[in-house]
């Protein structure tokens, strides 16, 4: 059986008793936009880096390429951007790393990361 995440630990009657929490994989979509200046290169590796991360301790369900599209509104200053879709299955501390990634890599000019299913708990 699976110990579960730690969340308490007090003492009763001279023991130290813990409350854990089983925690399971949740069900995200995340869709990044790269700079549209990148060279076809660095756009595959881009993917493959993310798709990594998340393959790292979770499951990769679905990675969708739409390829350059161009903005319903400019942002930095730029029309267009490359769109890639991934659709994946990982532990909420996972995904709040790869947040805490993406925001960081200077290549992506916006992301958003959804659950699909929050109902799942």
């Amino acid at each position: 059986m699976k110990k579960g995440k730690l969340l308490l630990k007090y003492k009763e009657n001279n023991e130290t008793k813990e409350i854990r929490q089983i925690i399971k994989k949740r069900s995200y979509e995340l869709m990044i936009l790269i700079h549209p200046n990148t060279t076809q290169k660095e756009k595959e590796e881009i993917i493959e880096k993310y798709s990594n991360l998340i393959q790292n301790e979770g499951e990769l369900i679905s990675k969708n390429v739409w390829g350059d599209r161009e903005l319903a509104y400019p942002i930095k200053k730029l029309n267009t951007a490359y769109y890639v879709i991934f659709n994946f299955l990982d532990y909420p501390e996972n995904a709040e790393k790869l947040v805490n990634t993406l925001k960081n890599d200077e290549k992506i000019i916006r992301f958003l990361l959804v659950r699909t299913d929050p109902k799942e708990d």
